[in-house]
């Protein structure tokens, strides 16, 4: 019976044994397990991150893109208005340019133009430009344009289709010409009470 006493002990004790290994097996199971579902939450953060990055960089390239678009915009339209201005010159010392005047108040290059009109408006006015190809200049106009005559002022919409004259502009943003001033050179004869010289 003692051997069998003993027999029995010593499979219990191997159960114990095998439970004790089975349960260390468990344990590092679970510790591989936990381990790997770190791995797996670092890898998402650094993806996660990654495409933070990403993101910005690309927001980055397109602010960027805008810039130099706007400047690009800004220089063809500065080389659209030298070579508008170089045409009207035409060597006929008719139109002039005074890079040296600043626009009251903002510090905007004013340049000036003679020619005579072909058309006027409260919003608009249309020079012809002596030179070889009697070139046409469009101005955009506001209620801020000084128009005279004789140093008297007068009403953009008193100009007339014939009227020489003598106007300064600058350019907006856009590269549109704005008016800024009107003097009136020589009366067209289609004023009532003006003759024609």
């Amino acid at each position: 019976m003692r051997k069998l006493m003993m027999a029995v002990v010593a499979v219990a004790g191997l159960g114990l044994v095998t439970g004790c290994q089975q349960k260390s097996d468990v344990q590092n199971k679970r510790e591989d397990v936990a381990e790997a579902q770190r791995d797996v939450a670092k890898e998402q953060q650094d993806a996660n991150r990654q495409v933070a990055e990403t993101r910005q960089d690309e927001q980055k390239d397109v602010t960027d893109a805008q810039r130099n678009l706007a400047e690009e915009q800004s220089d063809l339209a500065k080389t659209e208005h030298q070579e508008a201005t170089d045409q009207a010159t035409g060597g006929s010392g008719m139109a002039t340019t005074n890079k040296d005047t600043t626009a009251k108040n903002d510090n905007v290059k004013t340049e000036e133009v003679k020619g005579t009109i072909k058309s006027a408006s409260a919003s608009n006015l249309t020079l012809i430009v002596p030179d070889k190809n009697n070139q046409m200049m469009k101005f955009n106009a506001n209620q801020q344009v000084q128009v005279t005559r004789d140093d008297k002022p007068l009403a953009l919409s008193d100009l007339k289709p014939g009227d020489e004259v003598r106007a300064s502009y600058t350019m907006d943003a856009n590269g549109q010409m704005v008016l800024r001033s009107i003097d009136v050179t020589k009366a067209s004869a289609q004023h009532p009470g003006v003759k024609a010289k």
